[in-house]
């Protein structure tokens, strides 16, 4: 799906070096520091990457730029395909429109091309990538899972470009590749609890946030205060999120998260030895909620998730009162046990 408009564009101001922004199947448009923009279809093929430019924006605006790229199309033979020429065009396609991060995706698109780039597309056999694939989930089995369920969805967009008839890893299972991977339930304890409030570490500031949110660690990082509320543009299910910030949570504002997840879970295991990871706080809010009595339905909206089945479809309702008052009761319950004397 196309990514940008004319307004976006007109509204995106120049940087100190060009920026390139996708619209998706190839398209770019180009923003220099002088404020020209232009529009480029960027195709790689054979890792070798071929710049067109189309014309200047505003002369040419995002109708005429797709309406010239649509023209420039063609159907490639099937036999000259690579695995990395469909990778590219997939992660192009697929991916860089649809989400904001894609960092792990193009590492595992980065494996796979390493490994069989050049190999013809339909000469890619269910043993080559079962193999290789295991040998990757011997060092690290859920990335060889990520990395087999993304490579699934590349061959399945070749098959229904007509590039190849069938996918070579349709029928392979995680089973195969790296074994099943088990559903975590950590939910921390009392101790564990009162350990992160008596620390006085930055990173121990966000983990209590987590804690008295429910809150994403990458919802925590972008979000902003507005009033009496915390909230969330940007979310994983792209619906914006608002949280209440009891005093309690306030005060652990004080400084900006500015630090990453990797670094607070190395801070977590060699400081306190934890086994849980951020998070697990988020776990551990929407279950120790459910235990003072907090209703479902509520909880979930706590947690931004969508509502299921018939209450999804029609009750939108945001309960704003509801949720005000679960995450007082957290609050006070958080407080409660980070008073109360250590368990013997």
């Amino acid at each position: 799906m196309p990514t940008l408009s004319d307004r976006l564009i007109r509204d995106s101001k120049p940087g100190a070096t060009e920026k390139w922004i996708s619209d998706g199947a190839g398209l770019y448009i180009r923003i220099r520091p002088n404020g020209t923009k232009t529009w480029f279809i960027r195709r790689k093929r054979a890792g070798k990457t071929t710049t067109e430019t189309l014309g200047e924006f505003p002369a040419m605006n995002c109708a005429a730029a797709r309406t010239a790229l649509a023209k420039r199309s063609f159907a490639p033979n099937p036999e000259k395909i690579s695995f990395g020429d469909l990778l590219e065009e997939w992660y192009s396609r697929r991916i860089e429109p649809r989400y904001r991060v894609t960092k792990n995706i193009r590492t595992y698109v980065d494996r796979a091309k390493a490994e069989f780039g050049s190999t013809a597309l339909p000469r890619l056999t269910t043993p080559q990538l079962v193999k290789w694939l295991q040998t990757y989930a011997e060092k690290t089995p859920v990335a060889a899972n990520r990395c087999s369920s993304n490579l699934k969805l590349a061959l399945n967009y070749a098959v229904e470009c007509g590039y190849i008839e069938r996918n070579p890893l349709q029928a392979v299972t995680i089973r195969v590749i790296g074994g099943e991977e088990k559903t975590r339930d950590r939910v921390l304890t009392d101790d564990e609890i009162r350990a992160i409030w008596q620390s006085p570490h930055h990173h121990a500031a966000l983990i209590r946030f987590l804690l008295l949110t429910g809150l994403r660690i990458s919802e925590a990082q972008k979000g902003y205060v507005d009033g009496d509320r915390f909230r969330a543009d940007h979310t994983k299910n792209k619906s914006a999120h608002w949280v209440y910030l009891p005093p309690l949570a306030v005060e652990q504002l004080a400084k900006p998260f500015d630090t990453s997840p990797t670094s607070v879970q190395l801070w977590l295991k060699h400081t306190y030895k934890a086994t849980f990871t951020p998070h697990d706080c988020r776990r551990t809010f929407a279950t120790r909620m459910a235990y003072i009595g907090i209703a479902p339905h509520i909880i979930e909206k706590c947690l931004n998730h969508r509502m299921q089945g018939v209450m999804g479809i029609y009750n939108r309702a945001e309960y704003e009162q509801e949720r005000i008052d679960a995450a007082i009761a957290w609050a006070d319950e958080l407080q409660r046990i980070t008073t109360s004397n250590t368990a013997a």
